[in-house]
């Protein structure tokens, strides 16, 4: 096992600390990286920019100056860069260019690796870090369950019981009909998640590095700005993640991805939920077996510890610092066994409203989309749509059908409002 990740659930959920961006690293050892890989990165950052300023180079590569200018008078007098001139005063506006040797040397980096982003973090702080601000330390009460529920309309059991399953920071499986919020509460759930995290924007494992910070599913949080040489600015604060994979769900992102164009990796989606909610929705419709995706998880899901692997074959440990929830249409008892489901500890039906639901539903919808309420409207809705045709009713079918109404009324120039005309108007585009 990893030297540096022999380390057991308990070790990875201890309890936090206060969550602050660690100090600015004063010399290119304090950042705990090989000088070589920090040179290769400063290397390459310059051949992509033509010629930059040293300031230009710190920013890029998020270093204080100090670390910066250490390892370029090392690129210089390896020969692999000189001084053009200078922008400004002091040493950061020094502007440097990569000589014909360095030139050779930074091609040769870029056929190992292609990443040539910020710098990166050691893998022994992320996994310290991910330990002091776990999601399972997170104190998530009834009250903060039920005030992110309250956009939907549900019995008090059900709310019971998908807080008792969030608060437990278990894996979740929510199953039901379509349409009836399984979705939905997952995205309501992102407001329980209270808090910030800290991740970086690239981690180092053996001395390939890995893109972490996603801006398309980690959300930054606003702070005050800071002098370079206060923080490390390789670390981000982020909002508590909700990572979603659906139908696209395929084999190869459950782990590192390394792009062969590139030659750079990216995190697994687990990875990128770390501290955080990771939802599989349309579990059982994706490309890979559901029972491929539970066995893949069974370790870590019961350790917390996943373990990874680079191209090479080389393995480490990251921890699964998430809560997964699983949605989907199937009844458990179709998507695998039990001995794979009893990793799943907690599994809740999300049944369809009842009629009272249904009607409260109608009145949410109608106020939010400025539609006059009608008892007349109601009444024609619910028996000629639902009684006589023995339909089933949904939790999106009040939504569907309003924003409909609300649709025609736009165009056609008219009032909004529930009537039996309005409906049949709606539903007859509706149910097919």
């Amino acid at each position: 096992m990893n030297e540096h990740l022999d380390k057991s659930q308990d070790d990875f959920n201890s309890a936090g600390a206060t969550l602050e961006l660690p100090p600015a690293p004063k010399t290119v050892a304090d950042l705990g990286l090989d000088p070589g890989l920090v040179a290769s990165l400063a290397l390459k950052c310059v051949y992509f920019s033509g010629n930059a300023t040293a300031d230009d180079i710190a920013s890029h590569m998020t270093l204080p100056l100090g670390p910066t200018l250490e390892t370029l008078d090392f690129l210089r007098r390896e020969r692999l860069c000189e001084i053009l001139g200078s922008e400004a005063k002091g040493l950061g506006g020094y502007r440097y260019s990569l000589t014909a040797a360095g030139l050779e040397r930074a091609g040769a980096a870029l056929m190992q690796s292609g990443y040539a982003g910020p710098s990166p973090v050691p893998i022994q702080e992320y996994v310290a870090q991910v330990k002091q601000q776990s999601v399972r330390d997170l104190h998530i009460t009834r009250e903060t369950i039920e005030s992110s529920l309250t956009p939907l309309v549900f019995t008090q059991d059900t709310v019971n019981l998908i807080g008792q399953a969030v608060t437990s920071e278990r894996a979740v499986l929510l199953y039901g009909e379509s349409g009836n919020g399984k979705t939905t509460v997952a995205e309501c759930l992102r407001t329980a998640l209270t808090g910030d995290i800290l991740i970086p924007h690239a981690v180092e494992v053996k001395r390939q590095i890995i893109q972490l910070y996603d801006p398309v599913v980690h959300q930054l949080v606003s702070a005050e700005p800071v002098a370079r040489g206060e923080v490390d600015q390789r670390w981000l604060r982020i909002r508590r993640p909700v990572v979603t994979a659906a139908g696209e769900l395929a084999a190869n992102h459950l782990e590192l991805i390394l792009d062969d164009v590139s030659r750079t990796y990216e995190a697994p989606i687990q990875m990128k939920a770390i501290g955080g909610l990771l939802v599989i929705d349309d579990f059982g419709r994706q490309h890979l077996d559901a029972a491929y995706l539970l066995n893949r998880w069974i370790v870590p899901l019961e350790n917390g510890v996943d373990s990874l692997s680079l191209s090479n074959g080389a393995r480490f440990q990251t921890p699964f610092d998430v809560i997964p929830m699983f949605l989907t249409n199937k009844h458990p008892r179709d998507l695998a066994d039990d001995a794979f489901l009893r990793r799943i500890r907690y599994k809740i039906e999300i049944p369809g409203p009842t009629q009272e639901m249904f009607v409260e539903i109608i009145e949410r919808e109608c106020e939010r989309n400025d539609v006059v309420f009608d008892d007349d409207g109601i009444r024609h809705l619910v028996h000629e749509y639902f009684v006589k045709p023995n339909r089933e009713m949904r939790g999106c079918h009040p939504r569907d059908l309003i924003e409909a109404i609300a649709d025609a009324a736009a165009y056609q120039g008219i009032p909004r409002r529930l009537s039996p005309e309005t409906i049949q108007q709606a539903a007859a585009s509706y149910f097919v």
